[in-house]
């Protein structure tokens, strides 16, 4: 059943404008900053905004209300919902994979298999803190009163970013030169994938006492 729902949900909210725009500012990321791969990062922030598009979904068209008599579990629609959100993130990541190799011969530059690997890894430990700060909040109160969230994951890694500049933790980074970016990537990874774990499991609970 939880398959069955995350199909019926990809086709609910994936192919509107709001869903599919934002697919298209990946491009646009990787041709404005002359970062190599930034576009691998670009879509895990933009997977981080997109998800609030599916809750929007559920509250127009009333869906929300259809879940709760439907005879499928709460859980399996958390569990659905957030492998059609992780369906939309693959899509968004190979359509960033693609345009950074696109960029990369326009402007005559090497792309290693190794800063590919890392850029998911980090990406995916994107993905991992924005499910989990986003899915408990929006399965326990809905769009309306939690659209804010959709910037959590931007904001809180802005926030990271200004901390560690004004602490001065960023020129202990070259302390990490050494490590094998195998290393550095499995630990990036490893962060995305219980990231998600908790973030549908909280999202379970909360939608368990949720009234619908």
């Amino acid at each position: 059943m939880t398959f069955v729902f995350a199909r019926f949900d990809l086709q609910t909210w994936t192919l509107h404008r709001q869903a599919l725009l934002p697919l298209a500012f990946i491009a646009v990321i990787a041709v404005i900053l002359p970062v190599p791969g930034i576009a691998i990062i670009g879509a895990s922030l933009v997977t981080s905004l997109v998800l609030s598009t599916a809750f929007l979904g559920d509250e127009r068209g009333r869906l929300d209300t259809l879940y709760g008599i439907l005879p499928v579990s709460r859980r399996s629609v958390v569990i659905g919902r957030t492998l059609s959100l992780l369906a939309y993130y693959l899509l968004a990541a190979l359509i960033a994979t693609v345009v950074t190799f696109v960029v990369a011969a326009v402007r005559s530059e090497a792309i290693s298999f190794d800063l590919l690997l890392l850029l998911h890894a980090v990406a995916l430990a994107i993905v991992g803190l924005s499910f989990s700060l986003q899915l408990p909040v929006f399965f326990r109160i809905g769009y309306a009163r939690a659209r804010y969230m959709a910037y959590a994951p931007s904001a809180t890694l802005a926030a990271i970013a200004w901390l560690a500049q004004a602490t001065g933790a960023l020129d202990g980074l070259s302390d990490f030169e050494s490590f094998p970016v195998s290393t550095i990537g499995v630990i990036a990874a490893g962060v995305g994938i219980i990231g998600i774990a908790i973030g549908a499991a909280a999202a379970a609970a909360a939608y368990r006492r949720r009234s619908l």
